[in-house]
């Protein structure tokens, strides 16, 4: 034995009363379950014995989407919390002082609903720095003059918002919003700095309790050199890091050995960017967002990686992109047959009732974002301004599960906070009453699901003897406090293969 943890509360996943008080580690696995006092380890020389004092145990959690090196960067970019155009551009333009001249100022999550900026307004900022301004989730970028001119964005890419002059205003949209991010990693971002944010978020998902990641890396607003950085540091990590890469290059992931592709493949852009694609229009608009890529293109793209045996993950928001997803999978089943590929659709925000009964019936994994209802759900909310009434439909979590379908959950992180007890306590006080879970179908989003979407259900996600010594221990129970509380509940400590990767303070050796 190498940890004998006891006085526990052990939720084990195994079924919703299933618990135990005390558990055996040897080498990176789980070897021996106790489930009363009667039954409790004596000491063996050796061992180190953890006295959890009461504290609850869950498996260690998993994130089924999050970018690694995109969030890794997140603290080389500036953040301003202001509710007035004025305001944010005061406190930009100070922070902008604080950078050498010719270094990018890269403010990362600005609230768009209050503050309407164009380059004009930002080459007030500066003009000696590069200025870029991006909403969390990628969909929309702004620069300033110098930055733009940096960038030297091709007549061809689509997305580039002009006067009435035909003058670009900086504010890029979807393909564009992609190419300037793109040539801005290029640019500025080293493999030396990719494998520094990767390594800190691995340091970061330790510290929530996160034992396994899906990590979407690369594609039309990230960097390729994303993929094969994080493919490398994934060989050696203590993160179990499964990595997504989002291209449509099925032969390049072949060649790499690698088992998975699509990940965050926007097949449309997101709702506050107003370029999801919407069966209607946007409320006060004479438009229903963007489909990024044709019938065509993501028919061939799913049928060539399903039938090299690839899991495929693609992203759909509006229930426009939402049917090209299902059509491109039937039509593959079709094709070559179904197989047990476990392939997921990532987001899923707006189905309609039949596209969550054709996805299930596809056997398709429903990778949702529960954290966007608490974030932008509500009558009040950006959903209710940005499409009126169709706020009611989104992220339908409890319908779907409800109609006997799998949903893992992940924060996306950066789009929304990385902590997977701030998911698990919006499935429970969803905007909409109906769509709300049970704690417990809630814990399993980041646990039994998450093992299941990636084959893994035999070694993670549960505390079983046998399975691996993935665990977080939490300063409180879950099930004892309310739902508004379950996102302050700390982590004492986190054990990745037998190891202890992460603690509050001091283990107490007993």
């Amino acid at each position: 034995m190498d940890y004998i943890l006891y006085n526990g509360n052990f939720i084990s996943m195994e079924g919703e009363k299933a618990r135990y008080g005390a558990v055996a580690v040897c080498g990176d696995k789980i070897v021996h379950t106790y489930g009363d006092r009667d039954q409790f380890p004596k000491r063996c020389f050796g061992a180190k014995m953890i006295d959890l004092a009461g504290r609850t145990v869950l498996p260690g959690f998993i994130d089924s989407n999050i970018h690694m090196v995109q969030s890794g960067l997140l603290q080389y970019c500036i953040k301003i919390n202001a509710e007035t155009k004025e305001e944010f551009l005061q406190l930009l333009k100070a922070r902008a002082l604080e950078f050498e001249d010719g270094e990018l100022v890269w403010c990362i999550g600005y609230n768009e609903e209050t503050i309407d900026v164009n380059r004009w307004d930002l080459d007030k900022v500066s003009s000696s720095h590069p200025i870029v301004v991006s909403r969390t989730e990628f969909h929309k970028t702004v620069v300033n003059t110098t930055a733009y001119n940096m960038l030297q964005i091709p007549r061809s890419v689509s997305g580039v918002i002009r006067d009435e002059k035909g003058m670009p205003t900086g504010v890029l949209r979807g393909e564009a919003s992609g190419f300037a991010r793109r040539k801005l990693y290029t640019n500025f971002v080293s493999d030396d700095l990719r494998r520094k944010a990767v390594r800190d978020m691995e340091r970061e998902a330790f510290r929530y309790g996160i034992t396994t990641v899906n990590a979407m890396e690369g594609g039309a607003f990230f960097s390729g050199r994303d993929i094969d950085i994080v493919d490398d540091y994934a060989k050696n990590s203590a993160l179990s890091i499964l990595l997504f890469p989002q291209t449509m290059d099925v032969a390049r992931m072949i060649e790499m050995g690698l088992s998975r592709i699509g990940g965050n493949i926007y097949l449309d852009g997101s709702i506050g960017s107003k370029n999801a694609a919407l069966a209607g229009n946007y409320k006060d608009c004479n438009h229903n967002g963007t489909l990024y890529y044709s019938q065509d293109d993501v028919n061939q793209f799913v049928l060539e990686a399903h039938a090299a045996g690839l899991q495929i993950a693609l992203s759909c928001i509006g229930p426009r992109a939402i049917d090209q997803a299902l059509t491109a999978f039937s039509s593959a089943f079709e094709a070559v047959g179904a197989g047990n590929h476990r392939h997921r659709l990532e987001l899923f925000v707006l189905p309609t009732s039949d596209q969550i009964e054709n996805a299930i019936a596809l056997g398709l994994i429903l990778s949702m974002r529960p954290n966007y209802d608490a974030l932008w759900g509500g009558s009040q909310g950006m959903y209710a301004a940005n499409m009126g009434s169709g706020w009611q439909s989104c992220n339908p979590v409890g319908q779907v599960i409800k109609q006997g379908g799998i949903v893992c959950g992940g924060s996306e992180y950066s789009v929304t906070p990385l902590n997977p007890l701030t998911s698990i306590r919006s499935c429970l006080l969803h905007s909409q009453e109906t769509q709300r879970i049970s704690l417990y179908e809630a814990f399993k989003t980041y646990t039994v699901n998450g093992a299941y979407a990636n084959f893994a259900e035999t070694s993670i996600g549960q505390i079983r003897e046998g399975f691996q010594a993935d665990l977080v221990v939490l300063d409180e129970d879950p099930f004892a406090v309310s739902p508004q509380d379950l996102g302050s509940i700390g982590i004492t400590m986190t054990m990745k293969n037998g190891q202890i990767v992460y603690s509050k303070g001091e283990a107490e050796w007993k």
